[in-house]
């Protein structure tokens, strides 16, 4: 039979590595850390590494797990400005070792929210006092139902330059979105 070979991504709060060093016993190789693992196992051994792994997964109660999002600042209206966010490029390059910055910004006000992509993005527009913040939450298009306009929302999100037609205009990528308390 055939070796394949494949790796993973895990999420805080869950041990990848020790839980491949638990059903082992089903792989060829493996190594990694915490948050990261690659793996090697032959194909006859898949079935019994997958009911392992998911037993393993099912009792380490993954649903209970609360995502953390850790944030390096929070922005006003004020730092809603190309040349800040140029200056944030100096940071770079990005990676695992030294990741994109990520800003909170409270006391939004939706001004306008959609889906977009047949529902697989969201596509808002939020109002700080006089001025308007675009930003794109990737794969949370599903929330668009969740939230009205006029609501009041805290976001956390990449800051970055948005060019269209050669016009450059200050965007939010989306990390969260939550109602503002």
């Amino acid at each position: 039979m055939e070796s394949q070979k494949d790796h993973g991504r895990s999420i805080p709060g869950f041990d990848l590595h020790d839980a491949l060093c638990k059903c082992s016993q089903y792989l060829e190789k493996y190594g990694g850390h915490e948050m990261a693992v690659g793996l090697t196992l032959k194909e006859e051994n898949f079935e019994n590494f997958k009911k392992e792994f998911e037993k393993i997964a099912k009792e380490s109660k993954l649903e209970e797990v609360q995502a953390i999002i850790y944030i390096d600042g929070i922005v006003k209206q004020e730092d809603m400005n190309i040349e800040f966010i140029k200056e944030l490029k100096r940071l770079e390059p990005f990676g695992e070792g030294n990741k994109m910055p990520l800003f909170a910004y409270k006391g939004l006000r939706i001004n306008s929210i959609r889906a977009l992509t047949e529902g697989k993005h969201l596509k808002l527009t939020l109002r700080d006092d006089n001025i308007i913040i675009d930003a794109i939450g990737f794969n949370m298009g599903s929330l668009a139902n969740e939230y009205l306009i006029g609501d009041k929302v805290d976001i956390v999100g990449v800051l970055e330059i948005n060019s269209f037609n050669g016009i450059e205009n200050v965007q939010i990528n989306l990390k969260d979105i939550m109602k503002s308390i």
